[in-house]
């Protein structure tokens, strides 16, 4: 018993210490990036998420150490990340487009069913977290309007109270679904960012296979299909085929 308290003890002062730690780091890299010290606020920003820390602010920051330093394929890859955590971060969004402009490849988004534009947009209002949050508060309004179903004196009250908990459900599920896909995403490996100057792009996996196009540093990629070194991608303009994994990072 004692050593499970001494054990429980250990564990939490060593976790105060490595949060301290975390927060010195990051007072840190703030100042050295705010004198211009990009490089030095890079490594404290990378000695951060080494330590098993990710945050929308962390990726953001990296984000931006790179693309002062030049670095606009890494830049859009850690504002991609940044994204992944939270879908509304107007400064990631902001700063990603103007990242990409410095790319060589600009793809045509392929035209999407109207409502799923929508859909999205909606979705991404809000982090996963939030519309866990959201969902909770929903479920809590759900329930006080099943209370006024039941003990409404008048039956318009209660009709009311009825139709007003349906549609607070639904807005509940919405929202778990909404937090579900968000987090699926966050957590998938399925976009890429190439990362040489150039990259060819073949009809088959292999290095004997046909040059399709070509794919510059910073161009965003899907990946359908891995096979040994080489995946099948995906291009925002539909058009598909296979290169080489060494040539991109995974977002």
């Amino acid at each position: 018993m004692r050593k499970n308290i001494f054990t429980a003890i250990f564990l939490l002062l060593a976790y105060i210490a490595c949060a301290q730690d975390s927060y010195q780091l990051w007072d840190q890299a703030n100042e050295a990036y705010s004198v211009g010290e990009y490089n030095s606020a890079l490594e404290k920003y990378q000695a951060i998420q080494e330590s098993g820390k990710s945050s929308y602010n962390l990726y953001y920051n990296i984000g931006n150490c790179h693309y002062k330093l030049g670095e606009t394929a890494k830049a859009i890859v850690y504002y991609e990340r940044a994204l992944k955590l939270n879908p509304s971060g107007e400064d990631a969004i902001k700063n990603l487009e103007i990242a990409k402009l410095h790319t060589l490849d600009q793809i045509e988004s392929v035209p999407e069913f109207i409502l799923t534009t929508w859909t999205r947009d909606i979705r991404n209002m809000f982090s996963s977290n939030v519309w866990a949050y959201v969902a909770l508060a929903f479920f809590a309004i759900t329930l006080v309007f099943l209370l006024g179903f039941k003990f409404a004196p008048v039956t318009g009250q209660r009709k009311v109270s009825f139709i007003c908990a349906c549609i607070t459900f639904l807005m509940m599920l919405f929202s778990i679904l909404f937090s579900a896909n968000l987090a699926s995403t966050g957590a998938s490996k399925d976009y890429a960012v190439v990362m040489v100057p150039v990259s060819n792009v073949k009809s088959a996996p292999n290095s004997t296979g046909n040059n399709l196009f070509i794919l510059h540093m910073g161009t965003k990629i899907q990946i359908l299909e891995e096979v040994q070194n080489w995946i099948r991608i995906e291009l925002a303009d539909g058009r598909q085929g296979w290169m080489q994994s060494p040539d991109v990072e995974i977002i």
